[in-house]
């Protein structure tokens, strides 16, 4: 929240891990990912950013340079590396990162006959969850490999959408994916919330396609809205954070909201959630039964503005 406001929601829950995912580019999928992962640190949270994307935008926008991002995720995920020895502090106190690079893109290739290869990352990460309160996971715009990892390694996914004509479209087939994921390997994965980002009014089709998305998916998209601004976009070229960059932007102001909301969507599934949350097991549990009646199986679960489970 903003300097001078009331504090923050509480959270004291297990660890979170969220895949910041979406299947459409330009989104704001990588500023989302190290603005929010910049502002639950600011309220002392323990937050790791993995960078999965082998442009590794993640990592140079928190001032990693590009000649000192190896090693990086490829080499948990290609080369069993032990996830302790890659966690790198930054600048922001209480956020770590493990940058991402150019190795990530031959992940299908390599990996393509590897029995239980969607698991890698799942398994990985089981050592490192009591060291943190919330780790995020920036994606690749795709749903090859490498997401598909983040996707079974985490308990929640978080969706960035940009209010354009169809833009929101994609989120349903993700949803879906994920829904068979979880038929196949038995790791439920929620959906967390869709966040509007890139909104801009002046523009005449903004409003309508604002309310379409919130008429669509309702209590699924989050409150907070991420407007275009000039120095959230300026930003990452200089390697900083938003909360570095210009901490009275909008973009600042925006981050801080989103991350209290996040907050108390973690609680509220926390306190609902009927079902066993990250730290308590290391393997997958079985997909639920079919239904006998029309043989499908439950999707992921959606946790709405309210706390509710849909």
């Amino acid at each position: 929240m903003e300097t001078g406001s009331r504090a923050p929601p509480r959270y004291d829950g297990p660890l979170m891990i969220t895949a910041v995912v979406s299947k459409k580019g330009g989104v704001g999928k990588t500023t989302t990912s190290v603005n929010l992962a910049a502002a639950l640190a600011g309220i002392g949270k323990r937050v790791l950013l993995l960078d999965l994307d082998s442009q590794a935008s993640a990592s140079l926008s928190l001032g990693v340079p590009r000649s000192s991002l190896a090693p990086s995720t490829a080499d948990i995920i290609l080369r069993h590396a032990s996830v302790e020895a890659l966690v790198r502090e930054t600048r922001i106190p209480g956020l770590h990162i493990i940058p991402a690079s150019a190795d990530l893109s031959t992940a299908d290739q390599t990996l393509g006959m590897v029995s239980g290869r969607e698991l890698i990352l799942h398994r990985a990460l089981a050592p490192i969850k009591p060291l943190f309160d919330f780790i995020l996971l920036d994606c690749p715009s795709s749903l090859s490999l490498v997401p598909v990892n983040a996707l079974m390694a985490s308990d929640t996914f978080l969706v960035p959408v940009v209010p354009h004509f169809l833009a929101w479209e994609g989120v349903s087939n993700l949803v879906s994916t994920v829904s068979r994921l979880y038929e196949r390997l038995g790791r439920r994965t929620d959906l967390l919330g869709i966040v509007l980002t890139m909104v801009d009014y002046r523009t005449k089709a903004a409003r309508t396609n604002v309310d379409a998305i919130r008429g669509k998916y309702r209590d699924h998209v989050f409150a907070i809205e991420i407007r275009t601004n000039t120095r959230l976009a300026e930003a990452p070229g200089n390697g900083q954070t938003i909360f570095e960059y210009d901490a009275a932007a909008t973009g600042a102001r925006a981050y801080r909201l989103l991350a209290a909301e996040v907050l108390i969507r973690a609680s509220a599934r926390h306190r609902m959630a009927p079902y066993a949350v990250a730290g308590d097991d290391d393997e997958p549990s079985p997909p639920d039964q079919p239904d006998e009646g029309t043989g499908a199986v439950a999707p992921p679960r959606f946790w709405g503005a309210g706390g509710g489970v849909r």
